[in-house]
């Protein structure tokens, strides 16, 4: 199953061709940012409900050339389950909202960093025109910088974890309708590469969540799943394979999150190297992983092999996709040439979905992993309209 992720795999020995494999599947997955900016006191917030707008504001000039984007402050929860304070945009379209109000589509943005100057409030430039064709169609749109990602944040980002990505964009739904009346209560969500993966976790407890709202469906593409089973097969014997050199940042990253929610668990992983190396990748945007951590490897981040131990039960639970639970329709996109996260990957998270019971729509495109929103593109949009209905 896992031959066609790296051609010069059947050249390596076992345990270090499993290894290889590892290394192929943590690819860099996105994008870079700048800005800063400060939160409101802790005290004023602390004992306030998720989903609570505790501020918002234009963007002095637009936002991505968006006029209508304001940035919002809200509650939701942190990577222990704690209220925290989250940042994320909002844009609704030209003209008079509808009866009923502006649908409304959450758009999951990609990989961008661990720190407060690194959100998709602060960089427009990818992900701007994303919004911008969405308001077109007619329907308002919110962007989550996700936990951690926003100017003032309090906290590293939790990079890929699964609760925090859903309870972020869900909550920044409700502030949103807050803050503009003109909001329906009806709303699906997509997003792409680590937003893919958050569009999955958002899809899974949406309904629960939020049962106040209309939750309508999930579109994904080039979602990373099952990553939880292939560090698995990790251990101080991976051994440094050229080209894949930022692998160690992707897994340095993951691990600086996760130690927010299970500190004791990841210290006890780690030598003192991967300990260095998450103390000099922390809070750092995307594009200065690789050289953070330049010199590591995998392999000498890790005491002793991951398969087995409480390390591999706490990397599932911060990692895991839900296979069940989503519900409307569930829509997933991968190219065929993505050797960022391979579409192995997404294949298997299908057989899961069919054992499970979980209904979905699924497309592949003859693209890679930078391609697959142009590629795909037409296809989210019918979808969205066909959940969301006429905007």
């Amino acid at each position: 199953m896992f031959a066609n992720w790296f051609h010069p795999a059947a050249a390596i020995p076992k345990p270090r061709r499993a290894m290889a494999l590892v290394l192929c599947s943590l690819a860099v997955l996105a994008t870079d940012v700048a800005g800063t900016a400060a939160y409101a006191d802790e005290t004023a917030w602390a004992t306030m409900e998720p989903g609570s707008a505790v501020g918002s504001h234009g963007f002095s000039g637009g936002w991505g050339g968006i006029e209508s984007a304001r940035f919002i402050e809200y509650i939701t929860e942190g990577p222990t389950g704690a209220p925290t304070m989250a940042t994320g945009v909002l844009a609704t379209p030209d003209g008079t909202p509808p009866a009923g109000g502006w649908p409304i589509v959450a758009w999951e943005h990609g990989t961008s960093g661990l720190g407060a100057t690194c959100g998709i409030s602060t960089n427009p430039r990818y992900d701007a025109p994303i919004v911008r064709r969405l308001l077109d169609q007619g329907y308002a749109v919110v962007a989550p910088d996700y936990v951690g990602l926003g100017a003032g944040a309090a906290t590293t980002h939790p990079y890929l974890q699964s609760r925090t990505e859903a309870t972020a964009t869900v909550d920044l739904v409700r502030a949103a309708r807050h803050v503009d009346a003109a909001l329906a209560r009806r709303w699906a969500v997509t997003g792409v590469s680590q937003g893919g993966h958050a569009a999955l976790n958002t899809g899974g407890i949406a309904d629960i969540y939020a049962p106040e709202l209309e939750f309508r469906g999930t579109a994904a593409l080039a979602p990373p799943s099952n990553i939880e089973g292939v560090l698995a097969l990790a251990g101080p014997y991976v051994p440094e394979v050229p080209g894949f050199e930022g692998s160690t940042a992707l897994f340095a990253a993951m691990l600086n999150g996760m130690r927010l929610a299970a500190p004791d668990t990841v210290a006890a992983a780690l030598t003192p190297a991967g300990a260095d190396a998450l103390a000099r990748i922390d809070r750092r945007c995307q594009r200065e992983w690789q050289s953070a951590v330049r010199g590591t490897t995998i392999g000498s981040m890790l005491q002793r092999p991951v398969a087995g131990s409480p390390f591999a039960d706490a990397l599932t639970g911060y990692l895991r996709v839900p296979t069940s639970g989503y519900r409307g329709p569930l829509f997933i996109a991968h190219g065929t040439a993505d050797n960022v996260v391979p579409i192995a990957l997404t294949r298997l998270l299908l057989t899961q979905y069919t054992l499970a019971g979980t209904k979905y729509e699924f497309r592949s495109y003859d693209t890679d992993h930078e391609g697959i929103v142009a590629a795909a593109w037409p296809d989210v949009l019918s979808f969205v309209a066909a959940v969301l209905g006429p905007a």
